[in-house]
């Protein structure tokens, strides 16, 4: 088995207690956080979406996790959620045949 050659780098910021949390999840699997995210970044390659649902969190949920402004954040999800509907419709518009 040939050994992967790793040459590019992502650089990311997120809470420390996020790190750390995953980090446990990661090594009680066997795993450090390049191996996961190469493995969640091959994933998003083979399935072309993300391997899990995106859904809103409701504020309480929001707060358990960690997030001190939940209400901004539901905001963005919902802001992103308009503009990847909108982006979708004009894509079907261009792929749309044209009538005549």
């Amino acid at each position: 088995m040939s050994r992967i050659i790793r040459s590019a780098m992502l650089q990311m910021r997120v809470s420390p207690g996020v790190k750390s949390a995953s980090e446990q999840v990661f090594w009680r699997i066997g795993l450090n956080m390049t191996e996961a995210m190469e493995l969640f970044l091959r994933r998003v390659i083979v399935d072309q979406k993300l391997p899990f649902e995106v859904v809103a969190l409701d504020e309480a949920t929001m707060a358990r996790i960690g997030y001190d402004d939940a209400k901004l954040l539901v905001r963005i999800q919902k802001t992103r959620t308009a503009s990847s509907q909108t982006s979708n419709r004009d894509a079907h518009r261009r792929l749309r045949p044209k009538e005549g």
